[in-house]
C-alpha cells in the first residue's frame, strides 16, 4: 500500500468537540479507534473509502472477527456509515466529525478511495501494465460531438482534415513546369526561346 505523502496542503479537519469522544472510544475499544483512523487516513474528499476486511486486517494485524465487531461499534455509534459493495464495503465517515472537503458536506452519492491488497487480485500487479484497455471517448463540459460531413468551427480547424486527392499536386508535370506556371500566375512574363543561342531576347 502506497504511503500518504506528508504534504501540509493535504490536511484532515476535525470538529474539536468530538476529540473527547475519540479518547473515550480509544479507551473502550482500541481496535475500533484504529479502524476509524485508518479509514480517515485513506478516505477521499467525499469522506469515503472502499476496503475489504482482509486488507484491513493485513494493515492493522487483527482477525476478521475482531474487525467486524469494531466496525459494528463504529456503525452503531454513528462514526461511519457502511455501504455494501459486493465483497468489500464502502465506509463513509461522519462528516460532522472528520472531513477533508472545505464544505464538510454529506454525500448520498460519492466517489470512494479504493484500498486493495495484492493477494486479492486474480493476476499479479506487475502484469497490470501489459493489459490493453479500450479507450472510451468522453465529452468534456462544453464539448459537442461532430460528424464527418459537418463544418468545424473557425478559425482553421479544417486544416486538420486530410486533403482530398484533387487538392494534392500531381506528378504528371515536372517541377520546372509547375514552377513556371506559378510564376506566370504572379505576373511573370513568358520569355520565348529561340533556336539561335547568340540571339539576345529582351522583355
Amino acid at each position: 500500500m502506497k504511503p500518504i505523502r506528508k504534504d501540509p496542503k493535504d490536511f484532515l479537519q476535525i470538529t474539536r468537540g468530538y476529540l473527547r469522544d475519540m479518547r473515550e472510544l480509544a479507551r473502550r475499544n482500541h481496535v475500533a479507534h484504529q479502524v476509524l483512523w485508518l479509514l480517515a487516513e485513506r478516505m477521499n474528499r467525499t469522506n469515503a473509502v472502499v476496503m475489504s476486511q482482509k486488507t484491513m486486517g493485513q494493515i492493522l494485524g487483527y482477525s476478521r472477527a475482531t474487525l467486524s465487531r469494531a466496525i459494528a461499534l463504529l456503525k452503531e455509534e454513528n462514526w461511519v456509515q457502511v455501504v455494501l459493495t459486493g465483497t468489500s464495503n464502502a465506509y463513509v465517515l461522519n462528516s460532522k466529525v472528520l472531513w477533508r472537503d472545505h464544505g464538510g458536506k454529506r454525500y448520498a452519492s460519492f466517489f470512494a478511495e479504493v484500498v486493495v491488497s495484492e493477494d486479492e487480485q486474480s493476476q499479479p500487479i506487475e502484469d497490470w501494465d501489459n493489459i490493453e484497455l479500450r479507450n472510451v471517448p468522453i465529452l468534456e463540459a462544453g464539448e459537442v460531438p461532430i460528424t464527418d460531413d459537418e463544418d468545424l468551427p473557425p478559425p482553421d480547424q479544417k486544416d486538420l482534415i486530410p486533403p482530398a486527392p484533387e487538392e494534392l499536386p500531381t506528378a504528371v508535370e515536372g517541377e520546372d513546369s509547375i514552377r513556371r506556371k506559378q510564376l506566370e500566375k504572379r505576373g511573370q512574363k513568358h520569355i520565348p526561346t529561340t533556336s539561335n543561342p547568340d540571339t539576345e531576347t529582351k522583355v
